[in-house]
């Protein structure tokens, strides 16, 4: 036998004290009971209590207790091996992690928005494999491919603006970078979802995702920001805006025309990132409707939850403690004497 929440046990530690609290209140009842009236009344007055009864009504609200901590434990028992298949196909997350993802065109900024996406994302590929790149100037794999989505969430956590020193946005880089993240020896199951502004300083975007899909990588691209643009924080949380070398504000856009190119090119789609995040569903649709293959097989050990026993346990304790009276029945004393 196992127990899914063991650490649940450590409430046992409690039920000397909660037995020393009904005994002490039965005590302390009877003294009360004494002080108030004298010991031959206080006889007649509770000659139908039965003090056994009271500490059997106390034991069955200590045994509830009992029952009731063990069912939360979750006890297990009785497990049988199930085998299960998993398939799937190999995803690259690029992020832009660049200064102009702080601009908050897009609520509550770029950044935050593409991380809370990415999170939807992960949400609706179950089973696919997932890797995650940050680019900025230059492009690092952050996280390699994984079925383990939360040490991918904490890596994205941690992802910020100063996570890449090199400034800049090189978009090229990423897909690059990325495309190397893919099994070589599969040309298929392939695909590369970027989220970025699309603001493109350094690299050959185009010609990189030229490359990317003669290796059968699929790009769908998300654009975070708008065409009119913003004003770029600085990143060190003074409340000034960045400037140029000329002391001028520099303002960033979405660059939604190279977005669509590098999807069209690459037998992608394109999407702008919205509040509601539909386009994000919209790609890990597209993303579970391609061509899968297995990724390995698992095998694990699957236990029969058996917590309906303590649980039924405890409530026909604290049943019977209810129903249960202090005393044996009056029986009819009065009956003839005004007769």
């Amino acid at each position: 036998m196992r127990f899914a929440s063991p650490a649940s046990l450590w409430l046992l530690l409690l039920l000397p004290l909660l037995a020393a609290l009904l005994v002490g209140a039965l005590i302390a009842r009877r003294r009360l009971l004494h002080r108030f009236v004298e010991a031959p009344l206080a006889a007649r007055l509770t000659r139908h209590v039965t003090p056994g009864r009271r500490y059997l009504k106390a034991g069955l609200l200590w045994a509830g207790v009992l029952f009731l901590i063990l069912a939360l434990a979750g006890p297990q028992f009785g497990a049988r091996t199930r085998v299960e298949q998993q398939r799937g196909i190999d995803v690259v997350v690029a992020l832009d992690v660049s200064r102009s993802m702080l601009a908050e065109d897009t609520k509550p900024s770029r950044l935050a928005r593409a991380r809370d996406q990415i999170n939807r994302l992960l949400d609706g590929l179950p089973g696919d494999r997932v890797a995650l790149v940050l680019f900025a100037g230059q492009a690092f794999v952050q996280c390699p491919l994984t079925s383990d989505y939360g040490a991918l969430r904490l890596f994205l956590d941690l992802a910020n603006v100063s996570s890449v020193a090199a400034q800049g946005t090189a978009i090229g880089d990423a897909i690059r970078v990325g495309s190397r993240c893919f099994d070589p020896q599969d040309p298929e199951h392939r695909a590369m979802v970027l989220f970025t502004d699309g603001e493109d300083h350094v690299g050959e975007p185009i010609e990189a995702a030229q490359a990317a899909a003669a290796a059968g990588v699929r790009i769908f691209a998300i654009g975070l920001g708008t065409a009119a643009g913003e004003l770029i924080p600085d990143a060190d949380g003074r409340g000034d805006y960045h400037q140029d070398r000329r002391g001028n504000y520099v303002k960033t856009h979405l660059d939604e025309a190279l977005l669509t190119e590098i999807a069209r090119v690459s037998n992608g789609a394109y999407y702008s990132s919205s509040l509601a995040g539909r386009e994000v569903d919209e790609v890990a649709a597209q993303l579970s409707g391609l061509e899968q293959r297995s990724l390995g097989t698992t095998r694990y050990n699957q236990y029969e939850e058996r917590f309906q026993v303590p649980l039924a346990l405890a409530l026909l304790c604290f049943l019977l403690e209810t129903l249960l009276a202090d005393g044996v029945p009056q029986r009819q004393e009065w009956r003839g004497r005004f007769a």
